[in-house]
C-alpha cells in the first residue's frame, strides 16, 4: 500500500495518520500514541474528524489552550469543507462545528476545564495529551469529563496523541496499560516521529533532528517518556561547570571595566547580595551578607567600582531589587531591569534558543538556557567561572522541562528547598552572562517601563 492513501473527500493520510485514526480502531477503545514533533497528527486528526462528523458522529476535540482552537479550525477544517463545497456551521462562541447529517465537533481546551460539558461522544481526540493530562487538572478532566463522555455509546473511542511530558501524567498511565496489553487499550509498537511524515523529505527531517538540542531530542523528537529527574533534564551538567572552572584558573582578570555586571540583591536574613562582573567570557564574583546591604545606597556603593561607561548592569528587580535598580540607574543609565517572570518579546515574537526550535516560558528560563548554551563544550563561548563550590552547586541544581509555552526552569523556591539556601550566586552569574536586546531609553522610569513592555510584563 502506498504511504499516501486516498479516502473520502480526496483527503490524503500518511501511514501513521491512517493507523492512528482508522486502522487501529479494532485494536482498542482507548488508543494512546506518544510521538515526536512534526509527525502531522493534528492535520490528520482534523481530516479524520471531518469524516467522522460527516458520518453523523458526535465528536469532541480536546486542545491544550483556547487560542489554538480557532486557529486550527480556520487552518485545518474550514479549507477542506470549502474546497469540497460542504455546508457547515461554525460557532466561534460555542466552539462547535456542525456538518450535514447531524454530526458535529465540539472543541474544548484544558485551560478552561469548566467548559468540558458532560455530553456523550463517539469520538474523542486529545491533542497534545502530555499537556492536557498533566497534574491534578489533567486527572480531573480524564476522570470527570472524558470517561463519563464515553458512557453513552458502546462504540465510543478515545484517541490521545502528543509529545510526552514526563511520567507523571495520566497519559503515561494509559500508555502503560496499552503497553501491558490491558483489554481495551492500545498503542503502536514505537512512537511515531518526523520520519513518518511523508510531506517532509528525509534530508529535511534529518536536518531537523540534527539541529534540535541534544537535551530535548529523546522526548521532543523520538517521543519517549523521560523521567523528569533524569540527568538529561539538568539545565547545566556539572562537567561543563568543572571545565569552566579549569579555564578560570589559567586566566587573570582583565585590566579594564567589565562588559557586564549581574546583581542579585538581598536585605538581611540568610540571603546574600551578589555581584558578578563579566569581561567577555571571564567572570568574578563579590558576595556579601544581606545585612550589609540594608538599602539602595549600600548596593550602589558595592556596584560603583565595576561600572565603566560601557558596562551593562543587569539587576534583578523582583522583591527588593526595584529600589537598588532606580538608584544605580540614576548614576549609570546603562542599567537593565531583570524580571524573570516576564516573557521577552521583540516585534511580537518570543525568543528562541540558538537552534530556533525551542521557546521559553519566561525570561528566567531564557537566561538560564543562554548560560547553558554558553557553557556547551561543543558550541559555547569557553566561559571561565570562579572555583566556588557554592556557585557550582547553585548552577548544577536547576532542572528543566518542556511545556506548552516553552522551556520551564525549576522554581527558585524548589531549588532553595533542594540545596538548603537561596541560589544567589548562581542567579547573579546568570544575570551577568545574559545580554538583553538593546533598548534606547532616556530615564530610569521609561527604561523600566520599556523593558517590561518588551518583556511582556
Amino acid at each position: 500500500m502506498s504511504r499516501l492513501t486516498n479516502l473520502a473527500l480526496h483527503l490524503q493520510y500518511s501511514a501513521a495518520q491512517k493507523h492512528i485514526f482508522f486502522d487501529s480502531q479494532r485494536l482498542g477503545r482507548f488508543r494512546v500514541f506518544p510521538k515526536g514533533r512534526r509527525v502531522g497528527v493534528t492535520r490528520g486528526a482534523a481530516h479524520a474528524f471531518i469524516e467522522f462528523a460527516l458520518e453523523g458522529m458526535p465528536c469532541l476535540w480536546g486542545e491544550t489552550i483556547n487560542s489554538n482552537i480557532r486557529r486550527y479550525v480556520e487552518r485545518y477544517f474550514l479549507p477542506v469543507l470549502q474546497k469540497a463545497f460542504i455546508p457547515y456551521e461554525w460557532s466561534v462562541a460555542d466552539k462547535t462545528l456542525k456538518l450535514p447529517g447531524g454530526g458535529f465537533i465540539d472543541f474544548r481546551s484544558a485551560d478552561n476545564p469548566e467548559n468540558w460539558e458532560g455530553f456523550g461522544y463517539k469520538r474523542i481526540f486529545l491533542n497534545e495529551m502530555g499537556i492536557i493530562l498533566q497534574g491534578e487538572r489533567g486527572r480531573y478532566l480524564y476522570e470527570n469529563a472524558v470517561l463519563p463522555m464515553m458512557m453513552d455509546f458502546k462504540d465510543s473511542e478515545l484517541i490521545a496523541a502528543g509529545v510526552p511530558k514526563g511520567k507523571q501524567g495520566v497519559d503515561y498511565e494509559l500508555y502503560q496499560k496499552a503497553v501491558s496489553k490491558q483489554d481495551g487499550f492500545y498503542t503502536y509498537k514505537r512512537p511515531f516521529n518526523v520520519f513518518d511524515n511523508p510531506w517532509i523529505d528525509r534530508a529535511s527531517a534529518q536536518a531537523f533532528v540534527d539541529d534540535f538540542p541534544d537535551a530535548a531530542r529523546e522526548q521532543e523528537i523520538w517521543g519517549k517518556y523521560i523521567d523528569g529527574g533524569d540527568e538529561s533534564f539538568r539545565v547545566i551538567p556539572r562537567a561543563w561547570l568543572e571545565a569552566a572552572v579549569q579555564r578560570h584558573k589559567g586566566q587573570s582578570r582583565p585590566d579594564r571595566f567589565p562588559d557586564a555586571l549581574g546583581i542579585d540583591v538581598a536585605r538581611g536574613g540568610k540571603d546574600k547580595t551578589v555581584l558578578t562582573p563579566r569581561w567577555d567570557n571571564y567572570f568574578e564574583q563579590l558576595a556579601v551578607p544581606g545585612s550589609k546591604t540594608p538599602d539602595s545606597d549600600s548596593v550602589a556603593t558595592l556596584a560603583t567600582p565595576f561600572l565603566g561607561p560601557e558596562t551593562v548592569a543587569n539587576i534583578d528587580i523582583v522583591g527588593v531589587g526595584t529600589g537598588p535598580y532606580d538608584r544605580i540607574h540614576d548614576m549609570h543609565p546603562n542599567t537593565v531591569a531583570i524580571n524573570g517572570a516576564s516573557v521577552l518579546k521583540l516585534d511580537g515574537e518570543k525568543s528562541t534558543d540558538s537552534t530556533g526550535h525551542l521557546t521559553f516560558r519566561n525570561l528566567r528560563a531564557e537566561m538560564y538556557w543562554a548560560l547553558r548554551e554558553a557553557l556547551d563544550p561543543a558550541k559555547g563561548r569557553n566561559l571561565a567561572i570562579p572555583d566556588d563550590l557554592e556557585l557550582i552547586e547553585d548552577l548544577c541544581a536547576p532542572m528543566w522541562k518542556m511545556t506548552q509555552s516553552g522551556i520551564q526552569i525549576q522554581a527558585k523556591e524548589d531549588i532553595t528547598k533542594d540545596i538548603g539556601r537561596s541560589p544567589d550566586k548562581g542567579d547573579s552569574l546568570v544575570y551577568g552572562n545574559f545580554q538583553m536586546p538593546q533598548l534606547s531609553v532616556p530615564s530610569a522610569t521609561s527604561n523600566l517601563a520599556a523593558l517590561m513592555a518588551a518583556a511582556g510584563g
